[in-house]
């Protein structure tokens, strides 16, 4: 049986009572911090952008855009949601497959359970069922593409979209059949890279929204009748040949969870900062010695850091950090491990406020001590992290070092990796709680009581009899 059809079977014929009472309380977790970013990035750069673009095109008055309230057809509304999702950086990942889920099951979910009238309960489950599928392609994946002409894939634009596909044909009722055929008509639309990022352009912010667009295309061509290839993961032209140049995973690596493993959703993370989470670990470090020592910039004489963090991450947040003249600078800081090191030293913080384009541009202090910093990727005295054996790719284990040398003479060290500050026991439900609530109110529009209201909302999501009735609270214009 091909790996689509045993995928599609897994999300069509789950009974829903099979989802387990902690994957449901860490999927409501997970939409909680995807709607408090959102709200967050009502009109970050780009946003107020594609709100117009999808509003001018028009079309069947579907499903809502989150804040605006503006009603578009589904998949320009998933869209524009998944956009505002990600736009901060700031929303989960499940760093063993590499991959930002919520932002593109989330606005899937949420578009297609408006479209059909679907219950809260049903969208939930969707979407835990769709984060399932993603990762047990996303986790071989991420295991098999190492450090050649892989790494420039961006996972969560290629991958993400087939756990979407599959949480919108259950919640279309489409049969095993439909729904292989749509994972089919969503690998003809796969794709993603990471050159956007490395160019620091708006355009990162928009990837795992096409791939949320795709996802409902594709099933909603299904149930049209519309036929895809069967054999995408494993074919001659399969996903795993043609991105990567490995070998397919068998039947039983993708299909090998028992009855009681926990779900994938379980293994989420949700972010502390307002940037990459490979600059997590280092970012958290200056905040930590920052609020101890009260830094003024000229107590500096010198900031190195290490990270040894691979390829994953050293072409990522590990460049030398320059301002620039990008007209939006917010995503060079957001993906510069020496600036989240720079912030966190001199104001003790890194939320969203430290990385507006306004901040970024005007804080010339965090900034110039940023370009100073000196990244090194080897230290003669490297400490020792203990290597925990599981999934995990090994970078989220290796020390990331922040030594600082002060203008009196000392020397400061802390190390951290990226499992103690980004794993997924990081943020628990209060936490997140307290970060939905500061995004409600970075965003200026959203209230307290309004935020208060939202998160009682979540926590009864399931209570909905339709998910407009949620969809409806998130409307704050």
């Amino acid at each position: 049986m091909s790996l689509s059809r045993l995928l599609a079977e897994y999300a069509i014929n789950t009974p829903a009572g099979e989802v387990t009472s902690a994957a449901r309380e860490t999927g409501k977790k997970a939409i909680l911090d995807a709607v408090g970013v959102s709200i967050a990035a009502w009109n970050a750069p780009g946003i107020p952008g594609v709100h117009e673009q999808m509003t001018q095109w028009g079309g069947a008055r579907e499903a809502s855009a989150l804040v605006y309230g503006t009603q578009l057809p589904a998949p320009h509304a998933a869209f524009l949601n998944s956009v505002m999702a990600h736009a901060w950086d700031y929303d989960d990942l499940h760093d063993p497959a590499g991959l930002h889920l919520s932002c593109v099951l989330l606005p899937v979910g949420l578009a297609t359970g408006e479209r059909l009238g679907a219950s809260g309960q049903d969208v939930l489950v969707a979407i835990i069922l769709g984060f399932e599928v993603a990762c047990r392609i996303g986790l071989p994946f991420n295991q098999r593409r190492g450090g050649g002409p892989g790494l420039w894939w961006l996972p969560t634009s290629v991958i993400g979209g087939f756990g979407a596909t599959l949480a919108a044909c259950r919640l279309l009722g489409l049969s095993v059949d439909q729904a292989v055929h749509a994972l089919g008509i969503n690998y003809a639309q796969a794709g993603g890279n990471r050159q956007a990022l490395l160019e620091k352009t708006l355009t990162k912010r928009m990837q795992p929204a096409f791939a949320a667009r795709n996802a409902l295309w594709a099933a909603s061509l299904a149930a049209q009748g519309l036929t895809g290839p069967e054999d995408v993961f494993e074919g001659e032209a399969g996903l795993f040949r043609v991105f990567i140049n490995a070998q397919p995973p068998t039947p039983q690596e993708v299909m090998k969870k028992k009855p009681g493993d926990p779900f994938e959703i379980e293994r989420n993370s949700i972010k502390k900062f307002t940037s990459c989470g490979h600059a997590h670990p280092l970012t958290q470090a200056a905040i930590e010695l920052g609020r101890e020592h009260h830094f003024q910039r000229q107590d500096l004489r010198e900031v190195v850091i290490c990270t040894q963090s691979g390829p994953h991450g050293e072409n990522l947040t590990d460049r030398p950090f320059r301002l620039r003249n990008n007209p939006n600078p917010q995503v060079e800081a957001q993906f510069s491990s020496a600036y989240g090191v720079a912030v966190g030293l001199l104001r003790g913080k890194a939320g969203l406020a430290e990385f507006t384009n306004e901040r970024v541009r005007q804080d010339t202090e965090v900034a110039q001590l940023a370009e100073q910093i000196r990244i090194v990727s080897h230290l003669p005295d490297m400490p020792e992290v203990e290597r925990i054996h599981d999934d995990f790719p090994d970078h989220v284990d290796k020390p990331h070092v922040l030594i600082v040398r002060t203008a009196d003479g000392r020397e400061l060290r802390k190390v951290s990796t990226i499992r103690s500050i980004l794993g997924p026991q990081a943020m628990n439900m209060e936490t997140t709680i307290e970060k939905f609530h500061d995004c409600a109110r970075f965003s200026g529009i959203c209230s307290e009581a309004k935020a208060s209201e939202i998160v009682a909302a979540v926590k009864r999501f399931e209570q909905f009899r339709r998910v407009s009735e949620f969809t409806a609270l998130c409307a704050l214009r």
